[in-house]
């Protein structure tokens, strides 16, 4: 009679299984940081492509002439020109307003707020080059003006997350040239 002769099985040990366990577990816990941190970036990326959308907004409702009730008159107008207004002083809040009189900035009674916009939750403005900033867009043909009034024709607004400081990776700029022009660094 023979023996069948049983060669080594194949398989896993379980210094093999507990070895997989733990890269796999060493590779997931890197995977949830990075998403988490990358989430904040993405926050703040979203906040700053809103804000610079509103002031694109403001300016097409420059060039469409977009009119607007203006309770002095009573009726229907188009204002002189739309703008932005942002303050330092309530660093998440910002506005689209109509300037019914062109006195080129936003100046209640006389200028009408046509939106309210707040920031995202830890995101807010940081600097303005002053304490207040209007980017104002001129009826009919959108030409960019600053009040108060930005050297060498470019605005800077930076947007930050809260708590931290700029210049960081926690930073963006939005840079507005007299031209129209909108970016983001």
């Amino acid at each position: 009679m023979k023996f069948l002769k049983m060669n080594k099985s194949s398989g896993f040990t379980l210094i093999e299984v507990l070895v997989a366990i733990f890269i796999v577990g060493l590779l997931s816990s890197i995977l949830i940081t990075s998403w988490r941190k990358n989430e904040k970036q993405y926050q703040l990326k979203i906040a700053v492509q809103k804000i610079v959308q509103d002031i694109r907004k403001a300016q097409n409702f420059a060039l469409s002439g977009k009119q607007r009730y203006w309770p002095p008159t009573g009726r229907m107008i188009v204002p002189e020109s739309y703008g932005i207004h942002f303050d330092k002083g309530n660093p998440r809040f910002y506005f689209i307003y109509g300037d019914y009189i062109g006195n080129d900035g936003y100046q209640p009674p006389e200028d009408l707020a046509e939106t309210n916009t707040w920031i995202e939750e830890g995101i807010e403005i940081d600097s303005l080059g002053g304490n207040i900033l209007d980017v104002f867009f001129s009826i009919p043909d959108g030409f960019t003006g600053f009040f108060p009034s930005a050297p060498g024709g470019v605005a800077t607004i930076v947007i930050k997350r809260t708590g931290k400081t700029c210049p960081s990776r926690y930073c963006k700029n939005i840079i507005i040239k007299n031209t129209g022009e909108i970016s983001i660094q």
